[in-house]
């Protein structure tokens, strides 16, 4: 994992292209082979927050959460 730094120019040259320079910030988008634990549809509050209390509170930590948008968008980004 790379550490990359953000200047506050680099933060805003990114808004004014539409953030094209940005690396992905996540490893791979294809499913796992072996599949998951858990499929949560909705990355809002409700469901960012059942991910979490699976891991913390019953250890199941093999979960796909799906989004359509941006995760931790809709209400909880508002």
């Amino acid at each position: 994992v790379s550490k990359t730094r953000y200047s506050a120019f680099k933060v805003l040259k990114e808004a004014l292209t539409g953030h094209k320079g940005w690396e992905p910030t996540w490893r791979d988008a294809e499913p796992k082979a072996d599949g998951y634990d858990v499929i949560i549809v909705g990355g809002g509050g409700h469901g960012l927050a059942t991910a979490y209390y699976l891991a913390k509170n019953h250890g199941i930590t093999n979960v796909a959460v799906l989004e359509r948008g941006w995760i931790g968008s809709g209400n909880v980004g508002r």
